[in-house]
């Protein structure tokens, strides 16, 4: 608050609105009242937030997968598919200072869950604008089924978007997606993972890379 000194046409000295009143050499002066910012700049706040706004954008384009692979644990934790998205991979991308931003796909967890896991191949791109993906069941593992759903999920970095295959059975053998005609000669990122009738999830596993033909 500020504080008239002889009458109300008299210097002040404090705050008033946008200005500060004080007296120099017995002389009443203003200035203009600034205020104290904090350093949005540094190099841990713009990394953390280019982190964030990374993954924040890629949990956009996986959001069909995380509805399926983290539903399960996201509503234990009673937060969103994405938020629990965020909370897993941040460390997945990498920033160089001032600018670059790398995104090691390998990491990404789509996800997440007790249900015993499927043994896939390599990621196969002979048929044009598909990608195809042989699997072994793993039906002696503990609580799998044979009606356990298998999913491919296949992400474009240069389109920005991602596909969710149809299911298939565990039994099946393999399970395949077709994509867009914009994609070909796009490289694209291949995960997958099964999710049983309780909607129980099993760990997502990043199958590979490649070029659609």
């Amino acid at each position: 608050m500020a504080k008239i000194c002889l009458g109300i046409l008299d210097g002040f000295i404090g705050k008033v609105g946008t200005v500060v009143g004080s007296f120099w050499k017995g002389k009443a002066v203003m200035r203009a009242y600034k205020k104290k910012v904090h350093d949005r700049g540094s190099k841990k706040q713009v990394e953390q937030r280019m982190r964030f706004a990374t993954i924040g954008s890629l949990s956009s384009a996986f959001l069909d997968a995380l509805r399926l692979g983290l539903h399960a644990e996201a509503q234990k934790r009673r937060i969103t598919e994405t938020d629990l998205f965020v909370k897993k991979n941040l460390q997945a991308v990498e920033f160089t200072w001032p600018d670059t931003i790398d995104v090691d796909y390998t990491l990404l967890e789509l996800a997440a869950g007790s249900l015993g896991e499927v043994s896939f191949g390599s990621p196969q791109f002979d048929e044009p604008l598909t990608v195809a993906v042989s699997f072994s069941a793993n039906s002696d593992l503990p609580e799998v089924s044979e009606d356990d759903q298998v999913y491919l999920f296949v992400y474009n970095p240069g389109d920005g978007r991602g596909l969710l295959s149809q299911a298939v059975r565990r039994n099946a053998g393999s399970v395949s997606i077709t994509v867009p005609n914009a994609w070909n000669g796009e490289t694209v990122h291949v995960w997958g993972f099964a999710v049983n009738a309780a909607g129980v999830s099993s760990n997502s596993h990043y199958i590979g890379n490649g070029s659609i033909s």
